[in-house]
């Protein structure tokens, strides 16, 4: 037993001996930047697309018939050289045809051209004029989108959301990116797959699809409509007042949690499928949620 401790023990102080000397050896990264300013003339009418890859977006609003471009394409390396070298393979550019003003960056290699080894990411900060309609297009990255009140399109992969006091119309199509909104109003329609969906301070119509996914809604006094269909998911709907609200619910293999005190109307309550209604007439607005393999939670 002993002897047994005591190997435990000198493993330890290997280990621990290991983690001082790597401590020491670590390598310093080089971290080269270009940087790009541009300034474009905007008319009404104009949209703004945006494709992009291994992209940070920043996008908010401003009062000039303008948009203006911070750009930063940045490449790290242990190799100064290499971080040099790598950054040349991102391009970018922006042209305008017609009514649409396009911004893109890219990996473009020549024939027998090594791919990057560098990490390169490209970051946008965008002010745009406040009745610009927004197409942003991201695979692998952020796109965070602020005092936006027109028309906002978002489909990306890989690439977290983040919406702060949106209005107007908005569409999302993401795969593998978590959307987050604080107040948000209008026409939402939101399709995701293996994406988590968070928003409060919610009004106007919800549309969701949702594919495992974990749903949070909450602060919701001021939706007209919700349309909710998901699958293999968790939905945590905070209501507030639930009286103030009609419910319906077509659940399968869905476990239901609610206040004691909500009393539905069921038209199947089986083991398997759940179909029921609450404050089932017209005047309310309506929460229809439609759930194949999970949990839903409503709460006060």
């Amino acid at each position: 037993m002993l002897k047994s401790v005591k190997y435990i023990l000198s493993f330890i102080i290997v280990l621990l001996m290991t983690g001082i000397n790597l401590s020491y050896a670590q390598v310093k990264v080089q971290v080269v930047t270009l940087e790009i300013n541009k300034t474009i003339r905007w008319e009404p009418g104009m949209s703004l697309w945006v494709q992009a890859e291994r992209a940070e977006i920043f996008c908010t609003t401003h009062p000039s018939n303008t948009i203006e471009l911070e750009v930063a394409i940045i490449a790290k390396n242990e190799s100064r050289k290499s971080a040099e070298t790598d950054l040349k393979k991102m391009k970018w550019l922006n042209e305008t045809r017609g009514k649409k003003i396009f911004l893109r960056n890219y990996i473009e290699l020549k024939r027998n051209e090594s791919k990057p080894g560098s990490d390169i990411k490209v970051v946008y900060h965008i002010k745009i004029p406040e009745r610009c309609a927004v197409n942003i297009n991201n695979y692998f990255g952020k796109i965070d989108v602020e005092n936006f009140n027109y028309k906002l399109t978002v489909n990306s992969q890989f690439s977290k959301i983040d919406l702060g006091n949106i209005g107007g119309k908005t569409t999302i199509k993401t795969y593998f990116g978590d959307v987050t909104a604080r107040g948000i109003a209008g026409e939402i329609f939101i399709e995701s797959v293996r994406s988590d969906i968070d928003l409060s301070d919610v009004a106007g119509v919800i549309d969701l699809q949702s594919k495992l996914a974990e749903i949070i809604l909450v602060g919701i006094d001021e939706i007209t409509k919700i349309n909710l269909d998901a699958e293999k998911s968790k939905i945590h709907l905070i209501t507030g007042d639930y009286d103030r609200f009609s419910f319906r619910l077509d659940l399968y293999k869905a476990e239901l949690s609610k206040p004691g005190n909500m009393k539905f109307e069921y038209a199947k309550n089986e083991k398997e499928t759940i179909k029921a209604t609450f404050n089932n007439t017209e005047g309310y607005p309506r929460i229809n949620i439609k759930l194949n393999t999970g949990n839903l939670t409503i709460e006060r």
